[in-house]
């Protein structure tokens, strides 16, 4: 082969590894994972992370949705951070230490806590029997409608409604900051400490 062939071919190989390069970069960016997971700090993950049976540690950043199904609990530590929506399917608690963009649900049975220096951008919502527990912010509403209640705790800051819906109590501590409107529309009640 001479030299002029083997550049034509040597360019010709560059280039189809050039186009073919920003498609490999894309194809595995959602992750799936069964049993425990945990996502480092200063590791990212390009797109949705889901993990099915297990318990879930994000102290990286998630771009995109992170839902955990089945039996495990959930942590988004210190310096996890989620970009889009949080959605916790099973039995299990979940503990927000870090920064959700989007909204925060738990589907399951096990209590949602947003720690004092948590914070869920979007509303936070309890649907199964599990208590929700808020020391830090919340940009949306915050919502149970199972039978264990709503703690907001004292330096707490919701910048929309507190939704009750179910048998479960309000208690609300001096120094919470809620903007929106406080209502409890099943047997439970609302208290003020």
């Amino acid at each position: 082969m001479n030299t002029k062939t083997r550049l034509v071919a040597l360019g010709a190989a560059a280039g189809l590894l050039l186009t073919a390069a920003p498609l490999a970069a894309h194809a595995d960016d959602d992750v799936v994972r069964t049993g425990d997971y945990t996502l480092p700090a200063g590791r990212t993950i390009d797109g949705d992370l889901t993990v099915r049976g297990g318990n879930l540690v994000v102290n990286g950043t998630v771009t995109g949705n992170v839902v955990q199904i089945g039996a495990g609990s959930v942590r988004i530590g210190a310096s996890g951070d989620v970009d889009g929506n949080f959605r916790e399917t099973g039995p299990g608690d979940v503990r927000i230490v870090g920064d959700v963009d989007g909204n925060a649900t738990e589907e399951g049975d096990g209590t949602i806590r947003v720690d004092d220096r948590g914070e869920v951008d979007g509303s936070l919502t309890e649907k199964g029997a599990g208590q929700v527990r808020i020391g830090g912010t919340v940009d949306g509403t915050v919502s149970e409608s199972g039978a264990d209640g709503i703690v907001i705790g004292p330096r707490a800051e919701i910048d929309d409604n507190v939704i009750e819906r179910d048998a479960g109590n309000v208690v609300i501590y001096r120094g919470a900051d809620i903007d929106g409107d406080v209502s409890e529309s099943g047997s439970g009640s609302v208290f003020r400490r």
